[in-house]
């Protein structure tokens, strides 16, 4: 038994449903105006907004051209449409690492943190820079693997031991010499 041709009102309903919710590919990103256009199939959005938590904390992560995304038009509106999600695809793999909750950059770098392991990590590629006004507090053992440079004073309230030496406006505490230097109850000169 056959069905019969859908009439033309429920063709109209099926379209409109259609152009609900479309994949597509992310043609163009405009910044400074926080837009993307997006193509779905032959046909390309007008600049449209992609989904962005705002409120009391906001996140900017703007997709990236050739991303392959869902655009959701209210009531088949393309002037209302808006990117709602991304979709995996081969160029664009998502990060997989098990329990760890991930942020990978465009350069490589990597936030991750392994709530089993209690471990946060940055795997930068370039630099990094942390700026705090009223100051900054670390509890906890600090190691540091290269070379520290302080501007500004450096206080210890406890003993500051090194390995090798320790040189203070170029004068080195473990091969320093006295003058002035004499037998009995007198004090050395400066180091020279």
């Amino acid at each position: 038994m056959r069905r019969p041709a859908p009439s033309s009102s429920a063709a109209s309903t099926n379209r409109a449903l259609a152009d609900l919710v479309r994949e597509g590919v992310v043609h163009s990103v405009d910044l400074d105006a926080g837009k993307a256009v997006v193509r779905l199939g032959d046909v390309l959005t007008p600049p449209i907004d992609w989904h962005m938590p705002v409120g009391d904390t906001t996140l900017w992560l703007p997709p990236t051209e050739g991303q392959p995304v869902t655009v959701v038009s209210p009531e088949g509106d393309p002037e209302r449409a808006y990117i709602a999600a991304s979709l995996p695809s081969s160029s664009m793999a998502p990060l997989f690492l098990g329990v760890r909750v991930g942020i990978r950059f465009r350069d490589g770098s990597l936030l991750s943190y392994d709530p089993e392991t209690k471990r946060l990590e940055f795997d930068l590629q370039g630099s990094a820079e942390l700026v705090a006004p009223d100051g900054l507090s670390i509890r906890g053992d600090v190691a540091i693997e290269g070379d520290l440079d302080i501007q500004g004073d450096a206080h210890a309230a406890g003993k500051v031991t090194g390995d090798d030496d320790v040189v203070f406006a170029g004068k080195s505490a473990k091969n320093h010499i006295h003058g002035g230097v004499s037998t009995g109850s007198g004090v050395s000169g400066k180091p020279s």
